[in-house]
């Protein structure tokens, strides 16, 4: 989520609910109240800076030292978690425990510097609706696979004729020439596959398109460039760019639209449910600590059912069902933008990362100079 990256740099980077008793955020998996047995030590753990730390320092942190008894360490960062991890020692890794996205973790999972995970002591897994966990990362047991932004749909309530409802609106001619989208393409890419495959009456099949047909959608994206005025590098440039109408809906990412929403009434978003995606992350260890059991228990906290509630209702996408009814319920913007049912849930899939990971190059000549501007 951050800028362009060349594949070289993709390479290199490795690509109250329950019983009362549970009512404290312990977790109610088989590890539930069974603080100390870990006391004195460590867990190192690389957490991405901003929002991700703050939540893990205020919730994650203070149950995981009352259910386990050790301390946790938590190391900020974003790209820079996978170079730390090969340039240290094999057996002294500078993390036990660590979060990635797909960019990252899929090629470090392939270069075998994470272990492969004791599943049945991280037994919420099971929490996870199962269509976050078909992943080769997941089935080989190299991470827990989760979802985190999801692509959003922002405008503008004034700025366009009418409410968009779907990716096709931004075909509109009321918007030619006036779209903000993503600078880096494993969003915008996407975007436009949406675009294309509901302008074709088959919304829904925005994934298999970009796999099936990539060059159909480069073809696409490169045919309707025009109507974008704003290629935005950061959440905060496409939050100012709506705000001063610079642009009047564009392609956008959740958590940082959520708190736009908060804040600025003008503003307005829409997930729409065909072709919804998420940006890709898990939770790995690395090869070579010594803190792997204490890792896992992490791992377990992070995905109970109580955890899940606590992370959402700070702005995280969850894909535990009932952690997202109760956040739901609760808060009308989070769940304007978040799956929370059963069908949602079931629909729920991340970019294709694969694709991009296997046509990197293609994919960046074209999207950099046929396709992306500066205006």
């Amino acid at each position: 989520m951050a800028g362009r990256m060349t594949r070289r740099d993709f390479l290199r980077r490795g690509g109250a609910l329950g019983a009362a008793a549970c009512a404290t955020l312990t977790g109610c998996g088989e590890h539930a109240s069974t603080g100390g047995d870990f006391r004195g030590q460590e867990l190192r753990v690389f957490v991405y800076a901003g929002g991700h730390e703050k939540t893990m320092r205020e919730v994650f942190v203070p149950r995981f030292e009352e259910q386990t008894g050790a301390t946790a360490v938590l190391d900020p960062g974003w790209w820079d978690a996978i170079p730390k991890l090969k340039a240290s020692p094999a057996d002294q890794p500078p993390y036990d425990l660590l979060v990635t996205d797909a960019t990252q973790g899929f090629p470090a999972a392939r270069e075998g510097l994470f272990r492969q995970l004791d599943l049945a002591k991280i037994p919420n897994h099971k929490n996870l609706t199962p269509s976050v966990l078909d992943h080769w990362v997941f089935r080989d047991r190299y991470g827990v696979t989760f979802p985190d932004s999801v692509m959003t749909l922002a405008y503008h309530k004034e700025a366009v004729a009418e409410p968009p409802a779907g990716w096709s609106d931004l075909l509109r001619d009321d918007l030619r020439g006036h779209l903000g989208l993503y600078s880096s393409f494993y969003m915008s890419l996407y975007t436009f596959a949406c675009m294309k495959v509901a302008a074709d009456g088959k919304a829904g099949t925005a994934h298999a398109a970009v796999r099936d047909d990539l060059d159909g959608v480069l073809r696409f994206a490169k045919e309707n460039r025009d109507r974008v005025k704003v290629w935005w590098p950061t959440s905060t440039d496409m939050t100012l760019a709506l705000v001063h109408r610079d642009c009047g809906a564009g392609n956008m990412h959740s958590p940082e639209m959520l708190q736009a929403l908060r804040s600025e009434p003008k503003l307005a978003a829409v997930v729409p449910d065909a072709d919804r995606a998420f940006v890709q992350v898990f939770w790995a260890v690395p090869q070579g600590t010594k803190k792997a059991d204490l890792a896992e228990r992490a791992i377990d906290l992070i995905f109970s059912e109580e955890m899940q509630v606590e992370f959402a209702r700070r702005g995280a996408a969850t894909a535990v069902l009932p952690a997202a009814r109760v956040v739901a319920a609760e808060d009308p913007l989070w769940k304007q933008l978040y799956p929370h049912t059963q069908e949602q849930f079931g629909g729920l899939r991340y970019y294709p990362y694969d694709t991009y990971s296997d046509h990197w190059d293609e994919i960046e000549k074209v999207w950099t100079s046929e396709v992306l501007r500066h205006g």
